[in-house]
């Protein structure tokens, strides 16, 4: 067995997000289309002394590097369910997909920290055992496990692969200001409190079967957008400046997850100037399919 492996650990954006209402366990439930995107953290893991303690080393910043690093957790996750201690590992972590932004980097973090000790101890778990062990971890990571293009429902653990979309560009910027999801889903408790709860039950809905070869048709609207723009003016800031320089035929501009990032599908040649002194990091990517999760990838600035 290798004693050293490194992944990729790509972003994803919602191109769909339905939330239904708050759950007894604290969660809400949502249904949501998912896709990896070819903004990637790095993740090197090494097999140590087997008494050490793990460790993480994340050199650049970008996320902690004690024991409330997602990675750490989901190592420690995966050892409990081998019945075996937590020790003997090193990690590595390069950051690039900004923090608080709705790409999910650390969960996407703790899929690959799942794949690669899964490699480095020959398979143990199967399917079934390593979904609950990313299940545990948090609640999109099961989707960092699958990648591609997917529906996830309950929590978002609940994941479904769907057939690729064919490759498109993606415009991603993200603000300068790093969004609370607990903050967002709050906000969006208050909101449907003080309004009708009549939406709550809506279903998410998928493009007509004609229309899903055009990665455009995907993007059908975040339920949580209008709180977010209304916590963040610099991303309401964001999506009219993009709303302004899009054209015809692409897809969004849309916030991702609970945000902040904003993302368009499709070339935007005018965006530069819509969005110059907003202070945002902006990315020109792409749509990453399923077999190239966990592969090398890019992250492409404008």
């Amino acid at each position: 067995m290798p004693r050293e492996v490194s992944l990729s650990c790509p972003a994803k954006v919602n191109l769909s997000l339905r939330v239904h209402g708050p759950r007894p366990d604290g969660f809400h439930e949502v249904s949501t289309v998912l896709q990896t995107i070819d903004i990637c953290d790095r993740l090197a893991i090494q097999r140590g002394d087997p008494e050490s303690s793990l460790r993480i080393d994340v050199p650049a910043g970008g996320a902690p590097a004690d024991d409330s690093n997602l990675v750490l957790k989901a190592a420690r996750a995966f050892f409990a369910a081998l019945g075996e201690p937590a020790r003997g590992v090193r990690f590595r972590l390069e950051k690039r997909i900004p923090a608080g932004s709705g790409l999910g980097g650390g969960s996407s973090d703790a899929g690959a920290a799942l794949r690669g000790l899964q490699s480095l101890w020959g398979q143990p778990l199967d399917a079934r055992q390593l979904h609950a062990v990313g299940t545990a971890v948090g609640s999109d990571v099961p989707f960092f496990l699958v990648g591609g293009t997917a529906f996830a429902t309950g929590r978002g653990e609940q994941v479904e692969p769907l057939d690729d979309i064919p490759p498109a560009p993606m415009l991603v910027v993200v603000p300068a200001v790093e969004v609370s999801t607990a903050e967002v889903y709050r906000g969006w408790n208050s909101a449907m409190e003080a309004g009708s709860r009549a939406d709550w039950g809506r279903s998410a809905s998928l493009p007509a079967l004609s229309r899903r070869g055009d990665a455009a048709a995907w993007v059908m609207g975040n339920d949580l957008e209008p709180v977010v723009r209304g916590l963040h003016p610099e991303v309401n800031s964001l999506l009219l400046a993009l709303r302004k320089a899009g054209r015809e035929g692409s897809g969004g501009p849309q916030v991702s997850g609970s945000g902040g990032a904003v993302f368009a599908i499709g070339e935007l040649p005018d965006v530069r100037t819509g969005l110059a002194g907003k202070g945002a990091r902006v990315f020109r990517t792409r749509m990453l399919p399923r077999e190239a999760t966990g592969s090398s990838c890019a992250r492409h600035f404008l």
